[in-house]
């Protein structure tokens, strides 16, 4: 980046923000903020509006591309990665467009909160789309329970001038696209010479929109406000955490992968080469899209247990 960079990363963007759930180029209203602040080189905003009880969006410069974070948003193995997630009990790919590089999934997560001496396992069924190329997830309730909408999304872009102006500067993204057909951009007589640019820091952005079901009691909003922010902070130091990891060579998760694959290879290699790549690198939905289920409240173990369907 050098030193052409403008904006802060954890700056705001809410004037011109959709809901997560929102369709494409789809105009929302505006959001009334109700809490913004920073911390750790990321922020964290919380709204009001668009039909949800609370909008909350974290957004933070990670150190790592912007390939080996989605790469663990959509493993499948993530119930190892974050600590809100205790399994993923059914998923099936619904639709998908290969050449694409895009799904829609069926998915249901459950976690296990604690709080004094009750335990709570939250179960959703949501609706997940995936977007390989964008490296955008967005994610919907599929069926209304303790929730009657729970919306999201992460978003994973390079850390570029070109990203930082999209979100703040739209009016100079005409510069960049004239750039990018001029002579030496990628389409440009000259293209021949364009080097795209190998990102190795990322701007990643976690939405969430809930709605409980039923009226929420004004002593009580607080509370959720509070715990969903809380969550989706967890969220973000997990990923750190499975990316450095990953960097030191210990991720537990890639080591699973490996096996899996070794596996597979020595069925194929059984079966004459025959259906052995099946389950090697499946589609699946992000476990981060949970961020609600698993607050931690409390770290005793608990004698009581409840189920509760979000």
């Amino acid at each position: 980046m050098g030193g052409e960079q403008s904006q802060s990363p954890a700056g705001g963007d809410q004037a011109g923000s959709q809901a997560p759930g929102a369709a494409p180029g789809k105009k929302q209203k505006a959001h009334d903020t109700v809490e913004s602040w920073e911390e750790k080189g990321q922020r964290i905003t919380v709204t009001e509006g668009n039909g949800f009880l609370y909008n909350l969006q974290l957004r933070a410069k990670v150190d790592s591309s912007p390939d080996a974070i989605y790469d663990i948003l959509t493993d499948p193995d993530t119930n190892s990665v974050f600590r809100s997630i205790k399994e993923c009990t059914y998923r099936k790919v619904l639709e998908e467009d290969k050449k694409a590089g895009t799904r829609k999934l069926e998915v249901w997560h459950k976690a296990i909160a604690r709080f004094l001496f009750i335990s709570v396992t939250f179960e959703t069924r949501l609706y997940v789309w995936e977007d390989d190329r964008a490296r955008v997830i967005r994610f919907t309730t599929a069926k209304p329970g303790m929730m009657q909408k729970f919306d999201g999304c992460w978003r994973v872009k390079p850390f570029t001038q070109e990203t930082l102006d999209s979100i703040y500067h739209p009016e100079r993204m005409a510069k960049h696209k004239q750039q990018a057909h001029g002579p030496f951009g990628p389409g440009g007589l000259l293209g021949f010479m364009h080097r795209p640019v190998q990102a190795d820091e990322s701007l990643v952005t976690l939405e969430q929109s809930i709605l409980p079901r039923g009226p929420t009691p004004m002593g009580i909003k607080g509370l959720v406000r509070g715990l969903c922010a809380h969550q989706l902070r967890c969220m973000m130091e997990d990923l750190r955490r499975e990316l450095q990891r990953r960097k030191e060579g210990k991720s537990e998760v890639l080591k699973r992968r490996k096996e899996r694959q070794a596996a597979a290879a020595a069925t194929a290699e059984g079966s004459g080469g025959k259906g052995g790549g099946f389950g090697l690198r499946q589609a699946s939905a992000p476990a981060a899209s949970m961020t609600l289920a698993g607050m931690d409240l409390w770290d005793a173990a608990a004698p009581i247990n409840i189920t509760i369907h979000i």
